[in-house]
């Protein structure tokens, strides 16, 4: 069912899923962990045969969800050359296609609130250490409670006050010693 929805997926959403991991260094600028490759971007390959390369993106293919890196090609047997596609999750954007004025607002803005939050976050710590020191003093049992807790410390101490008689001959010895007494 995944692979269907994935696979007949229009191209709006299919837009979405040519996404890759951010960087550290562009994770640490932009409070992002991944976004849509753009042709122009810089990209340096994880997995597979070619890992290791780093290239820019020329072609992206929303059929494949992969994309074209430059210097990543195969030779024909006729002669010339192919561009290899590889998956879009098996890579790292390590700079971005700035071109688009568009996608560098739209980093940035998200960039702001996240510097805002950890201030807020500061704050909720501080509420939330308030609460907590309202939560340590000892809670009030109910009467079911005690009488269940009461019942079972019972039956461990008679537990423990008989001794357990494993044969019919300590049965007997043991009723012949309460009898005599």
């Amino acid at each position: 069912m995944r692979n269907r929805q994935i696979y007949r997926a229009v191209n709006t959403v299919r837009n979405k899923q040519i996404g890759a991991a951010l960087s550290k260094q562009l994770r640490q600028k932009y409070q992002r962990r991944s976004i849509r490759i753009v042709k122009g971007d810089t990209v340096k390959i994880l997995r597979g045969e070619y890992k290791g390369i780093d290239g820019k993106v020329t072609k992206i293919s929303l059929e494949k969800n992969s994309i074209a890196v430059e210097g990543v090609q195969r030779e024909k047997l006729k002669g010339g050359k192919i561009d290899l596609y590889i998956h879009s999750s098996n890579t790292v954007i390590t700079s971005l296609n700035t071109e688009d004025n568009w996608r560098t607002k739209k980093l940035e803005r998200k960039a702001k609130p996240e510097a805002k939050s950890k201030n807020n976050v500061k704050v909720n710590n501080k509420k939330e250490n308030k609460k907590s020191e309202h939560k340590a003093k000892p809670e009030v049992k109910s009467k079911n409670n005690v009488k269940a807790n009461n019942k079972k410390e019972n039956k461990k101490l008679e537990r423990k006050a008989k001794p357990e008689a494993k044969s019919k001959n300590n049965v007997k010895a043991n009723n012949k010693k309460e009898n005599k007494k």
